[in-house]
């Protein structure tokens, strides 16, 4: 087995080794992978953080050896609350939000201290907007379960990718939800399809066309300008 590093700041994650394969998935900055398979320019790729599997190029990530694997799997991780400028000898890249900053000086980069606590609907807030992008994880561009991955990892809960997976974790809540709580819908508690934010009892943020904030009904989510539920609720999870 072979490990390496995310050495840029976002990389497309692809169904099959070929650019105009479909993007599922993206990787940030400072995330550690192992090595499945190798074929022409393409990797086969597993994450360290949520073991999603994927296509990346090659140019995109630095080999590490299995040592230094190891050890910067061992360091506590530290995640970007917003988007940060990390510095090298010769050049300055933007890292997006849920980007593993713990690393970055294995990758000889550097960055301005500041308390980087954020509280989580600043967080949230910050994503509003964002245009719907399947596969995608980022303000420029995010889908319903890649938001919530995101913003989670601002506070050191890393859930899966797919909200059929996200599902599986924390505990059902039948009333008086709060901000964080996760609310998953679909035709049937087998078949989820989407994921969403609580921010109360009855608002909702959630990637819909653009992430936005919705009404939370007994039945679902609620859109106002398309006066009708757009989303089925099947259960709301607490996994903070």
């Amino acid at each position: 087995m072979e490990y390496g590093l995310v050495s840029i700041n976002i990389v497309p994650v692809r169904k099959k080794n070929n650019a105009k394969s479909e993007m599922i998935n993206q990787l940030f900055f400072g995330e550690i992978i192992s090595i499945i398979e190798v074929k022409d320019n393409w990797s086969l790729i597993r994450s360290n953080l949520d073991d999603y599997k994927g296509w990346i190029r090659n140019l995109h990530f630095q080999k590490i050896q299995k040592k230094d694997y190891n050890l910067l799997s061992k360091k506590q991780n530290e995640f970007a609350t917003g988007e940060m400028v990390l510095v090298n000898s010769n050049f300055k890249i933007t890292v997006p939000t849920g980007s593993l900053i713990s690393t970055a000086k294995f990758l000889k980069y550097s960055y301005k201290k500041t308390n980087t606590s954020r509280s989580i609907i600043k967080v949230i807030k910050s994503f509003l907007n964002t245009p719907y992008l399947w596969g995608g994880k980022t303000k420029f561009g995010a889908d319903c379960s890649g938001l919530v991955q995101s913003v989670f990892k601002t506070i050191n809960i890393i859930l899966p990718r797919d909200a059929c997976d996200q599902y599986k974790y924390g505990k059902e809540i039948d009333s008086d939800f709060k901000l964080g709580d996760l609310a998953f819908f679909g035709k049937s508690p087998k078949k989820i399809t989407h994921v969403g934010i609580l921010i109360d009892n009855t608002k909702i943020v959630h990637a819909y066309g653009v992430v936005r904030i919705d009404k939370l009904t007994s039945e679902g989510i609620y859109n106002n300008e398309e006066k009708r539920i757009t989303h089925i609720l099947q259960k709301v999870k607490r996994v903070n």
